[in-house]
């Protein structure tokens, strides 16, 4: 039986822990969604090993990097870390689409207090746009 994608849809929620392939990076990677618009687009973060070089010397970026534990999350290989620095935005049709055909698959979920955390950092960050925190953190 075929599960339909609006149940799908439905298991996508602010905190969930996805693993897809996205076009110009090598590898799948873990995203987590931390906002869904009204017009229901998804409003996500990467999770990375490690913080970006780049960033260093850009302390309002540095500021939004927060540490994820593998004692928190077993699916993680090692410590790491969500980079909120960047809102990534995809239709959540397009994402309970690929969950149905197998290509992205839903991992798990942040923990609340985590949630939270990470609302407060972006919300107080002055290098979040206005429209995103409008749109995905409030």
């Amino acid at each position: 039986m075929e599960v339909p994608l609006s149940v799908i849809s439905s298991s996508v929620v602010r905190g969930a822990i996805l693993l897809s392939d996205f076009e110009g990076i090598d590898h799948r990677k873990f995203f987590v969604v931390m906002g869904i618009s009204k017009d229901k687009v998804c409003g996500f973060f990467f999770i990375n090993s490690n913080v970006h070089p780049l960033i260093f010397n850009k302390q309002e970026l540095l500021d939004l990097q927060y540490p994820l534990k593998h004692s928190d999350y077993t699916f993680l290989k090692y410590d790491s870390f969500l980079c909120a620095s960047t809102v990534i935005e995809r239709n959540l049709s397009d994402i309970a689409d690929d969950i149905s055909r197998g290509g992205t698959s839903i991992i798990g979920k942040l923990k609340d207090e985590h949630i939270s955390d990470v609302l407060q950092m972006v919300n107080s960050s002055v290098a979040i746009s206005n429209r995103h925190k409008k749109l995905y953190f409030q």
